[in-house]
């Protein structure tokens, strides 16, 4: 039986310890930190600002604060200001049920520890490994909350529901945790409470949060999977010009000329022309082209660290009628006031075109060249 062979290079990489869901607990905890770090105001006593506390109403708790219409602490004081909230039912939320028929949703993080921002990843040709995650579709459901606020003013009351009433229907949460929909329809201001010499106030509502479920695991597999896209590498070649090490930073303008040489390439097509030159019959042929030549066009300056390294005969590549022409073939000179450059064919050179041995040119030959020269403009003759 053969063996299939896997590559590996395909495989993503899976955090098995990475597990993640949303308890009733994440959502409890989200909406009494976004009340106490967001919601809740300071209100003003004896010309101090006092945090308003926020408690947890345990089964007992609450029904003692229901019966009573106050809360005592440990010493027997009745606890003034004091919101107390407590989560009262948990519905399935039908409207977005449909969406389970998906089995996960893929997330992805663009730049993770494996995939840091820096400019080795910003190479156009590199392959990124992205963070994925696979997560299970949650369960949408409608937890209500019931808050009692205490306090000992009118004033002090009215700044505390002034702050809830603005913030419903908002997301509440933190950009680094959850966040969920919350909502407030009405508040139930109760009537002023006398206790002995102390002035109770007292205000009841009732929050809706749209909220989601997601255990950690279900039929011993993880709602969530973490995992890593295949990470390329591609190799090219870099070339050291120079030998020496860079002492600057900054590449570009250190070796600018350089650079800039090293970048220059034209492509044109090259005229063709007996008679224009007076050497021409010099070369004892008849009828035949020995010139072909660049218009509008100029050679680069040869930069000075590549001087004795950098052979000039090969800065041109020549092709007639398709075929490469070696550069012991032709000479070539350079007229910077006319913009000129001029090959000259060394006839004792035999070069094949289109299946025949010939040492001239035809009129009806074509002359590409490319190589180290500046086009100034598209020019032919």
């Amino acid at each position: 039986m053969n063996k299939k062979e896997t590559n590996r290079a395909l495989q993503r990489g899976i955090a098995k310890e990475f597990t993640k869901g949303v308890k009733l607990l994440d959502v409890d905890t989200t909406i009494a930190e976004y009340m106490v770090d967001t919601v809740i105001p300071d209100v003003e006593e004896h010309g101090n600002k006092v945090k308003v506390p926020l408690l947890y109403g345990n089964a007992e708790r609450w029904n003692n604060a229901r019966a009573k219409g106050y809360l005592r602490d440990q010493r027997g004081k009745i606890q003034i200001p004091l919101i107390m909230f407590k989560r009262n039912s948990i519905e399935r939320d039908a409207a977005l049920q449909q969406f389970k028929d998906v089995n996960t949703l893929p997330a992805y993080k663009k730049y993770s520890k494996k995939n840091r921002y820096e400019r080795f990843s910003l190479q156009p040709d590199a392959s990124k490994a992205f963070e994925q995650y696979e997560v299970s579709v949650p369960d949408y459901v409608t937890v209500t909350y019931e808050v009692m606020i205490w306090t000992s003013f009118t004033e002090h009351m009215n700044t505390i529901v002034e702050q809830f009433q603005y913030a419903t229907d908002r997301y509440w949460g933190s950009e680094k945790g959850y966040k969920f929909r919350t909502r407030i329809d009405s508040f139930d201001n109760q009537q002023e409470v006398g206790e002995g010499s102390e002035r109770i106030i007292r205000t009841s509502f009732t929050m809706v949060v749209n909220a989601y479920l997601l255990p950690e695991t279900y039929d011993d597999k993880p709602t969530v999977k973490k995992s890593f896209t295949p990470k390329k590498v591609v190799w090219g070649i870099e070339t050291d010009l120079t030998g020496m090490r860079f002492s600057n930073p900054n590449i570009y303008n250190e070796y600018q000329s350089v650079i800039d040489f090293v970048a220059i390439r034209g492509s044109a097509d090259a005229g063709i022309n007996k008679g224009l030159y007076p050497d021409e019959t010099a070369d004892g042929v008849t009828n035949k082209y020995s010139y072909f030549y660049l218009t509008n066009a100029e050679l680069p300056i040869l930069p000075q660290e590549l001087r004795g390294t950098f052979d000039t005969r090969g800065w041109f590549r020549v092709y007639i009628n398709g075929v490469l022409i070696t550069p012991s073939a032709y000479t070539y000179t350079f007229n910077g006031t006319t913009n000129l450059i001029l090959f000259k064919l060394d006839n004792t050179k035999a070069f094949e075109s289109d299946g025949e041995v010939t040492y001239v040119l035809e009129p009806d030959f074509e002359v590409s060249v490319t190589g180290k020269f500046i086009e100034l403009w598209t020019y032919l003759l």
